[in-house]
Order: C-alpha cells, then sequence, then structure tokens
C-alpha cells in the first residue's frame, strides 16, 4: 500500500492537521512551531513512505496531542466515529459522520464526501487520553510515573523471590551431607547434592544480575520521566512567581533522583526482603522446631525496635543537612553571578563566613546522621551475632540431649539465621534515604504549588491575533504584601499605535511591560490582547505574537547562532546575516574568528553590554512580532549606533503592529505617537506625544522658576 507518493503531500497533511484542521482534538490545542517544525523535519529525512512509517508518524502524531494511542483496522465502524482514515494514493481525512451522498469527510481539500472506500485505507477512533488524576502536585507525579513501573518492580520482586528462594539449596545442602552423606559415606549422593546445589548457586547469580538489569533499566525510565516532567514544570512557572533563592532552586529540582532512589529500593525491600525474613524464620521452625524458631523472631523484633528507635533523629539531622546544602548551593551561585561585586567591594570576607558556617552545619549533621545509622547497624550486626549464638548453642543442647534436631538441621538453622536479620541491617540507611526523599519531595511540592503561565487553564487558547490591541481594566499588581501595588484603572491601546511609557524610577514602567507581556500576572483587573483574556492565551502562542526585549539581556549558553535563532524555526544563516547587517552586529560576527559558530557562554560574559542588546534586538527583528515590548532597548549602546537603531525600527515596525516603549533617552521619542506617564499610584498623564512633552515642559519650567516669582 502507498499512501503518499512524495513529501509534499506528506505535508501538506502535516500542516493542514496542525493549523487549519476544525475537530476540536486538533483545533482546541494546536502544536508549537517547535513542535510542527520537528514533525516537518522528519519528513524531511525519508524517502520512502512506507505502510509501517506513515503508522508510526501518526501514532506519534495522536501522541503529541494527547489522544489514545491509533489502533488501526481495515473495519469502518459507524459506533466509532469521528475516525482518522489514512486512504492509499490520496492522503488522510476525518471522517465525520455517515450522509444521504456518502461518508462526510474532513479534509485538505475541505468537506468531502466517500461512496467507499479502498480496501486497504486505515481507520482509527480518535479519543482524547483519560487523565484519572491530574498531576498539580509533585507526589502525584512521582506516583503516576512509579506505578506505570509496577509490572518491572513485580518482576525484580518476582525475581528477588526466586533468590530467596535457592538461597535454601545451601542450608539443606549442609543438612543433607551432615545428615546422610557423612553417616552412610554416601559419595554418589554427594556428588548429585553438589551437582544440585551448584545449579542452585548458578541460577542465583543469574537472576541477581537479570535483576540488576530490569531494575537499572527501569530507573533509566523513572529518570528521564522525573526529569522531563519537573524540568517542565518549572519551565511553565510564572515569571513573578519564582522563588528569589535560585541556587536554592536549582538544589530542588535536581533532587528528584533522592525520591527516585529510595522509591526503587524501599519498593524491593517492603515487599521482597523484609517479607522473605519471616519466610526464613518459618523454615528455621520446620526445621528445629517452635523453641528455634522463636530465637530469631524475637531478635527480629529487638533489630526492628533499633531501627525504629534512631528513625525521627536521622529525619530531623537529614532535613537540617539538606537545608544546609541548598543554601550552600544558593550562596555559591549567587557568588559565582555576583563576583565582580563582591571583588569591588572587599564583601568576600562576609560571603566566606557565610559559606563556612552553612559548610560546618552541613558536616555537623552528616556526622550526626553517620553516627546514628552506623550506630543503628551496629546494634542490628551485634543482635544478629546474640541470635546465632543463642540458635547455635541452643541447637546444640536439643541435638545432643533429644532426637528433636539433627547435626545437620542446626548447620542449615545456622546458614538461614543469617538470611533471616541481614535484611534489617540496611533498614538505618533507609531511613536515611526516606529522609532525603521526603524533604526532596516537600521541596519540589513546593515548586509544584506555583502559579504557571496559564494557571487553572487545562487547555490554553492559540488564537490568531487579527488585532494587536490591548484593553486594561482595573489591574493591580504588586510583588509582595508590603510593596505598594501598581495600579492602571483604565488603559486602552490600539492596534497599530506606538506608545512610550514614561516616568520615575521605582514607578513601576518595567513591571507594566512584563505585565503587558504576559510574564507577570495582575492580582486584580483583566488584561484582553484582542479582546481575549491573555492569561487563556497559551504561552507558546504569546511569544509568537509578542516580542518582549528586557532591559538586562541575558545570553543563553550554546553558540551566537543558537542566540540569535532562540524559539524561532525556519531561520537560515542568509536571513541572519541580512538582519545583523541592519542592526550592525555583523561588526561583531566578523571580529569572531568562528562567526555564528562562536561559543558563548552561561549569561554572555564573553561580550559586552552593547553586544548583548544588539544581539537581543536582532533576534527581535527575526522574530517579527505582532506587538514590539521594548524596555530601555539602546541603554548600552553609543549614540551613532542608537541613531541606527531607532531609523532600523522605524522601517520594520509596521504601521498595523503596536510599540510599546519604556526609555529615558529623549532620541527614542521619535518613534511613537502617544506618550503615557506613570507613578506607582498609576497613570497621571496619557495622550498625543507633542502634548504630552509641551505639558511636561511647562511644568519643568514652573518648577524651575524661583518661588518668589
Amino acid at each position: 500500500m502507498i499512501v503518499y507518493n512524495d513529501c509534499d503531500s506528506f505535508q501538506k497533511d502535516i500542516n493542514w492537521l496542525a493549523q487549519e484542521c476544525s475537530l476540536p482534538y486538533f483545533a482546541t490545542s494546536r502544536l508549537s512551531k517547535l513542535k510542527h517544525h520537528q514533525f516537518i523535519e522528519k519528513l524531511q529525512n525519508e524517502t520512502t513512505f512506507d505502510p509501517s512509517f506513515v503508522k508510526s508518524y501518526y501514532d506519534n502524531f495522536f501522541k503529541a496531542y494527547n489522544l489514545v494511542t491509533p489502533k488501526w483496522t481495515t473495519i469502518l465502524v459507524d459506533e466509532s466515529l469521528p475516525l482518522f482514515a489514512i486512504i492509499p494514493h490520496i492522503g488522510v481525512c476525518i471522517i465525520l459522520g455517515k450522509a444521504s451522498n456518502g461518508w462526510k469527510c474532513d479534509s485538505v481539500e475541505g468537506v468531502v464526501y466517500h461512496n467507499t472506500f479502498p480496501e486497504e485505507t486505515l481507520f482509527t477512533p480518535i479519543r482524547e487520553e483519560r487523565i484519572a488524576e491530574k498531576q498539580n502536585t509533585a507526589y502525584a507525579m512521582f506516583k503516576s510515573i512509579a506505578l506505570k513501573q509496577k509490572r518491572t518492580i513485580l518482576t525484580a520482586a518476582i525475581a528477588t523471590f526466586s533468590v530467596s528462594f535457592l538461597a535454601l539449596g545451601t542450608s539443606f545442602y549442609s543438612m543433607q551431607v551432615y545428615d546422610r552423606v557423612i553417616p552412610t559415606h554416601g559419595i554418589s549422593t554427594l556428588i548429585a547434592l553438589s551437582v544440585g546445589v551448584f545449579i542452585a548457586i548458578f541460577l542465583e547469580m543469574l537472576l541477581k544480575i537479570a535483576r540488576s538489569i530490569v531494575m537499572d533499566h527501569a530507573s533509566i525510565i523513572m529518570d528521564k520521566r522525573y526529569s522531563f516532567n519537573i524540568f517542565n514544570r518549572f519551565l511553565m512557572i510564572r515569571l513573578d512567581a519564582f522563588p528569589s533563592s535560585i541556587g536554592s532552586l536549582s538544589g530542588q529540582l535536581q533532587s528528584y533522583a533522592t525520591v527516585r532512589s529510595f522509591i526503587s529500593t524501599a519498593a524491593l525491600f517492603f515487599t521482597t526482603d523484609l517479607p522473605f525474613a519471616f519466610f526464613f524464620i518459618g523454615i528455621i521452625t520446620l526445621i528445629g522446631g517452635i523453641n528455634m524458631g522463636i530465637i530469631p523472631l524475637v531478635f527480629f523484633f529487638l533489630s526492628l525496635s533499633t531501627a525504629f528507635f534512631f528513625k525521627n533523629k536521622i529525619e530531623i539531622l537529614t532535613k537540617q543537612s539538606v537545608a544546609a546544602s541548598n543554601k550552600k548551593l544558593g550562596l555559591l551561585v549567587e557568588s559565582v553571578e555576583k563576583a565582580e561585586i563582591l571583588k569591588a567591594s572587599g564583601h568576600g570576607f562576609a560571603v566566606s563566613n557565610r559559606w563556612n558556617a552553612l559548610t560546618e552545619d552541613a558536616l555537623n549533621d552528616d556526622m550526626a546522621i553517620k553516627h546514628y545509622s552506623e550506630f543503628s547497624s551496629h546494634m542490628a550486626s551485634f543482635l544478629q551475632q546474640l541470635s546465632y549464638i543463642l540458635l547455635v548453642g541452643v541447637g546444640a543442647y536439643l541435638a545432643s540431649t533429644t532426637d528433636k534436631l539433627t547435626m545437620g538441621g542446626l548447620i542449615a538453622i545456622s546458614i538461614l539465621s543469617g538470611r533471616a536479620l541481614t535484611p534489617l541491617a540496611s533498614l538505618p540507611n533507609i531511613f536515611v534515604q526516606w529522609a532525603r526523599a521526603k524533604m526532596s519531595l516537600s521541596d519540589l511540592d513546593r515548586i509544584y504549588a506555583l502559579p504557571l503561565d496559564n494557571e487553572g487553564i487545562d487547555r490554553p487558547l492559540t488564537p490568531a491575533i487579527l488585532n494587536p490591541s490591548y484593553l486594561c481594566r482595573n489591574v493591580k499588581f504588586s510583588y509582595s504584601q508590603e510593596s505598594r501595588p501598581i495600579s492602571i484603572e483604565n488603559l486602552n491601546i490600539k492596534a497599530g499605535e506606538k506608545v512610550a511609557i514614561l516616568g520615575a524610577i521605582g514607578s513601576g514602567k518595567s513591571t507594566i511591560l512584563k505585565i503587558l507581556a504576559a510574564l507577570y500576572a495582575p492580582h486584580e483587573g483583566d488584561i484582553l490582547l484582542d479582546g481575549i483574556d491573555i492569561t487563556k492565551i497559551a504561552r507558546d502562542r504569546l511569544s509568537s505574537i509578542i516580542g518582549y526585549l528586557p532591559q538586562d539581556i541575558k545570553l543563553v549558553s550554546g553558540t551566537l547562532r543558537d542566540n540569535l535563532t532562540l524559539g524561532l524555526v525556519g531561520i537560515d544563516d542568509a536571513i541572519i546575516m541580512e538582519m545583523a547587517k541592519k542592526t550592525g552586529l555583523i561588526i561583531l560576527i566578523n571580529a569572531l574568528s568562528k562567526g555564528l559558530d562562536s561559543i558563548v557562554p552561561e549569561g554572555g560574559n564573553n561580550v559586552s553590554g552593547g553586544q548583548k542588546q544588539l544581539i537581543a534586538l536582532t533576534r527581535l527583528l527575526l522574530s517579527r512580532p505582532q506587538i514590539w515590548l521594548l524596555d530601555e532597548p539602546t541603554a548600552n549602546i553609543d549614540d551613532a549606533s542608537e541613531m541606527k537603531i531607532i531609523q532600523i525600527l522605524s522601517q520594520e515596525i509596521k504601521s498595523e503592529e503596536t510599540l510599546i516603549l519604556v526609555t529615558h533617552k529623549p532620541s527614542l521619542l521619535r518613534l511613537v505617537n502617544r506618550i503615557i506617564i506613570v507613578t506607582p499610584n498609576g497613570i497621571i498623564m496619557d495622550g498625543a506625544r507633542d502634548l504630552v512633552l509641551s505639558e511636561l515642559s511647562k511644568k519643568q519650567q514652573l518648577s524651575n522658576q524661583p518661588k518668589g516669582e
């Protein structure tokens, strides 16, 4: 069966599904530009479109839309409508229902009708994945991913059960040798028993290796999913909700490995290792009677009590140690970022003192944890040895004075006693892991509690913004309860307007720009973009509509090309170089030995502030936004470059596009036709540029006049 004859027809179907299809399953959650580009890229590398590739491709496409994995069939079932159909030599369509003139279908050609379908046509129902529980907490996320690995963990548990069962072989081997082989000189029996026990211990070794491989595989899968979910959640946190300490946040985000490790360890310990201790005690009782079985049982509970006695102390100290380690990481990140200030101000000694204090706290806590866990392990070892001595002593007495226990049985019991109490030696370590996992889970839950870009919206909108206008009504925002809120009672910016926001330092100009970019969410009021509540529009859609240039430019680690095409697709070197010539960035590119391939370190500290600004401006011009939000766009640029940038912006920003500019430089005001003056109390002046400038000039003259005049 051949579905597509060439790449273009395949790509046409994908573009239709991703951008134009009206079926709610696809229309209400459009793919991001990046995801769409990735799907198109997969086609570019293919030359033949066999049925297996096409089916696999659409399987992944359904997954991207959170739809149930397709179950392809050649039978059209009415009850399963709507159906996704792959038609040979035609492509795909969506079967909506049965009409008098055939099957009504939506396709790249619009609404079409098919009386029949070719025999090799593949059909699958279109259904959304049912989500039993939304992962609004870190606990729910860990639980959901761990449960998906329950089959793997169950396999490992069965392997552990088999290992423990085969471990009985050495005990029974010793018992048979002492009770039957030695008294009867049965060499042939000895050989048979030896071969049997060799097979048992060899299988035990293979099962241990298999269990290790299975658990490693499960750990890798869980690590990938935990890492993706946590980092994806972090990327969706709204900017105004970010924690103050980036270093501590980094430590908390990385702590998922502690939780995963505890899940893997505890799952096997509590499902197999600990229950099997009772199994071995039961075998001891069968061999030696109740008098022998009660000894390891008593010592088992004594060891368990000892471990639980130190549990709370270990947990408290572990929490303190983790908190100190996170603070150390936060201090380290802050010191690296502000090394220049520390050196220039001579404040290094104070930071060093804080570092030493945190190090000492962490070391003291770690040593105390080590002390308690080791003491608990030593006590467990002591009780295990004491149990062994009592078993041997009581067993020897029973073997010597009664016929209830043989010498071989005593040897077997002595071997099994170690198996029964050994799991308890690992309890202190499990308690340490539990304390760290509990602390990590608590930290991650706090991160999961932070508001997201589209907080409370299951399916953010991805509308086409035809009218890039703003309407702000009764908007209030504050960074904290103590700070004075920024207030905007009523602000209407029409599509195509060029607006400057002016005000004194601390009046909230940059904050207003962040609110309009939907990086911050107002605590009260509404912000409408083209009549749509901006908080309900998907973040990736907003990023494609709004071009935001912050005052403090940060570059990402990677190449210069990476920074210029950040978040953009379909931008080749020719387009980059053309725009670089306009902004003057071409001078920097030519000066670098590797040009666009030059490495930019984290933060971009190898380029000047002005060069950073040129890089950010060039990227903004490449993105071609509908709304331009510029915060001091020429703050670090010399006068000649500034004039060039003003000229470029006046040429590149189209008449129908909206510009909102924050600046202290009068030269930039030639780009605007309206000025808004803001104070912490709100907007105090709003009008045409020349009129507002005239009013400001009059007020300045009046303020400069002597009081007596």
